[in-house]
């Protein structure tokens, strides 16, 4: 039997009808969960205008007003010495805060980065250099359990706690604010992450700008959904705050494994602990109400817009790299370690992360069907010399699936244009249309890198290591000015002065009073300060109160308790916190905690606790408290709000060898006082 020309055109025809069915399906699913997260996040921005709008914005004085608590910044750096420079010089000169030390993880086999960072540490005293105990490259996560064992070290030693762990990649530009932010957030949230974005480049850097266009999309609009649907924020590894009740809890359920180092991507394996624990992690995606700038404006032109900015890589080579280590960690190594454990919810939030072969093997095989329809219509039109067999025919169930994958296309490719524009541009969001297509080869060289590498590493041929992506160039700069540091004279300040700024009509002039005011103040003196400062509980500045309510962790006076009281029932969280760390500073707290359990509101009842979940040696000290003296409302108030301390105060008792049975009588754990908050 011979095969004749039109035999041939019948089988090319029937081949493509397959390929076509394969590929409309892989759409019309993709793109039904795509129309999902992009109806949410429509509805979710119409929602938080509509909710927000009776609400004050989030403005620099509220973030001021909060109470600078202590940052570790965690740096890990391989081969990374004059970026992880540049980038640590940027923080200590434009980040508006003072309470924090930078980490910077380096190898002993680095001793490039080394000399980098030794350099900057006799310059400045909050850089101290962490060298690993294992030669380079290990992975990301041996190298920042590393920095966090410097840091318990360098907390034991000096006496300090750190309550909030912040992650940072070496290539990043820290935003001013950023600090202020996680600071203001944390420890109401857990888990705080801030958008990371590529700075803005020229139009012809095709590479770089395809991360720009999907960090866009992603950022500005899936995560958020994300977060809002399921609870599940993936984290970016970098611009990410961690209070320090979730670093200790992941080491204590995980035998002091807080980061999986057996993961390329140890920020998402982290995320999905995080959320299975059931604490709470959030997005922050937030323009300060301090900008002044025209609603037209690109978010990568408003200086209060919060974000973490870095040059991703320009050219192929290093993309495909870094996409494919990024593609092993969360959908091969996730899906081998952990497989689909978990609600409809996540396992939605799975198919999304973990769909890319798929999508990127669609994709591949959409590009030969495009091209059958063009040579098919150029036969028709008789533009080439012969004709194909049309794979489409009207009014057919494929035909039909088609359009409907056709509409989703053209919705996506709106989208990319609206969140692009959103962050960058009218013009860098139509640009991102004939980019689409580079990334999508691209994303598909990096998936096809992913399934070797991983195949590898099952078969033994490579170990799992730090993948690290050469950050060739370097650090950028978004033109935010240089913090001018004010500083005030502690000493020397007369009463006289103090007093006159204590009944200033000046909120400033009042903060600048209340942070000056010396304990040793004779008997005189302090009756007029403490009658002055009474006065300002009811101050109508956020600023003023938050200041008072910070200065009263140093003031131990009895006259003060009242006003202490008097702040931790404020509206604002600020000035709550602010209080309740204060009163942590007072002597016989056993007596004013078990006053503020049974007289406060909720807010402060929860700021309370914490507070006491920040710090280990608080936990102890509050533990004892409630086994010596009979504290009942608050060993009742911590144990039943609190499962993490209602598990940590069992092992204290349990190692301290004291009778758990009252505390087990006084408190049904199953079943812990709903009331309580």
């Amino acid at each position: 039997m011979r095969l004749n020309s039109y035999d041939f055109l019948l089988m090319l025809r029937d081949f493509f009808v397959g390929m076509t069915w394969v590929v409309a399906v892989v759409y019309f699913l993709s793109g039904t969960q795509d129309l999902i997260y992009d109806i949410g996040a429509y509805w979710l921005r119409f929602w938080r205008q509509f909710t927000y709008r009776q609400k004050p914005r989030l403005t620099l004085e509220r973030l001021r007003a909060r109470e600078q608590q202590r940052i570790a910044v965690m740096v890990p750096a391989w081969n990374e010495g004059e970026v992880v420079a540049s980038m640590v010089d940027n923080i200590i000169k434009r980040v508006e805060y003072d309470n924090y030390s930078i980490f910077v993880g380096t190898y002993p086999n680095d001793a490039a980065t080394q000399g980098c960072v030794d350099r900057l540490a006799k310059e400045y005293p909050q850089i101290i250099k962490v060298v690993t105990a294992r030669p380079g490259p290990t992975t990301k996560a041996d190298c920042l359990h590393n920095v966090l064992a410097s840091i318990r070290a360098f907390e034991e030693a000096n006496g300090v706690n750190y309550d909030i762990i912040l992650m940072h990649d070496a290539e990043d530009w820290v935003h001013p604010q950023e600090f202020l932010l996680h600071n203001y957030l944390i420890p109401q949230i857990d888990v705080v992450q801030i958008p990371i974005l590529p700075f803005p480049s020229p139009w012809y850097k095709w590479v770089h700008w395809i991360y720009a266009d999907e960090f866009s999309e992603n950022h500005m609009k899936d995560v958020p959904v994300r977060e809002k649907i399921s609870g599940f924020v993936p984290y970016a590894g970098t611009g990410t705050g961690f209070s320090r009740k979730v670093i200790e809890y992941l080491a204590d359920e995980h035998d002091g494994h807080v980061f999986n180092e057996s993961s390329m991507t140890e920020d998402y394996s982290m995320s999905k602990k995080i959320r299975e624990a059931g604490l709470r992690s959030v997005f922050v995606n937030v323009v300060l109400g301090d900008d002044d700038s025209p609603w037209w404006k690109p978010l990568c032109q408003r200086p209060m817009f919060i974000s973490n900015w870095s040059y991703f890589p320009m050219d192929w080579t290093r993309s495909v790299r870094q996409k494919s280590r990024w593609i092993i960690g969360i959908s091969l190594q996730e899906w081998e370690q952990t497989g689909w454990d978990g609600n409809w919810l996540m396992k939605e939030n799975f198919v999304k992360d973990r769909k890319v072969f798929v999508a990127a093997f669609a994709s591949f095989l959409g590009y030969f069907i495009l091209l059958y329809q063009i040579i098919y219509v150029l036969g028709y039109l008789e533009w080439v010399p012969f004709r194909l067999l049309p794979t489409l025919t009207k009014g057919d169930s494929l035909t039909n699936l088609v359009t409907f994958c056709t509409f989703f296309m053209m919705l996506r490719i709106t989208q990319r244009i609206v969140w692009v524009g959103l962050t960058y541009g009218l013009a860098a969001g139509l640009m991102a249309v004939p980019r689409l297509i580079v990334g999508n080869v691209l994303n598909g060289l990096a998936s096809l890198r992913a399934l070797k590498v991983f195949a590898d590493s099952r078969s033994g041929k490579a170990a799992v290591r730090w993948d690290n992506t050469l950050h060739l160039e370097g650090i950028g700069d978004m033109g935010a000015p240089s913090q001018r540091k004010e500083t005030i004279v502690l000493q020397g300040i007369p009463i006289d002065q103090v007093m006159a700024g204590l009944v200033s009509a000046d909120p400033k002039r009042i903060v600048n009073a209340l942070r000056v005011i010396r304990a040793e103040t004779s008997e005189r003196d302090r009756a007029e300060v403490v009658a002055c400062m009474r006065n300002l509980v009811t101050h109508k500045d956020l600023g003023v109160r938050a200041a008072l309510a910070q200065s009263l962790g140093k003031l131990l006076w009895s006259e003060l308790t009242p006003t202490l009281f008097h702040l931790l029932n404020d509206k604002e969280s600020a000035v709550i916190v602010n209080a309740a760390r204060a009163l942590f500073a007072r002597p016989r707290i056993g007596a004013l905690l078990e006053h503020a359990f049974t007289a406060c509101n909720f807010r402060a009842v929860e700021a309370l606790i914490r507070v006491i979940e920040q710090d280990r040696r608080r936990q102890r000290n509050v533990f004892e408290l409630i086994g010596r003296e009979q504290l009942l409302v608050t060993r009742m108030r911590v144990l039943g709000v609190s499962p993490i301390l209602r598990k940590r105060y069992l092992k204290f008792i349990d190692a301290s060898n004291i009778d758990a049975r009252s505390t087990q009588a006084t408190l049904n754990f199953d079943n812990p006082m709903p009331e309580t908050i």
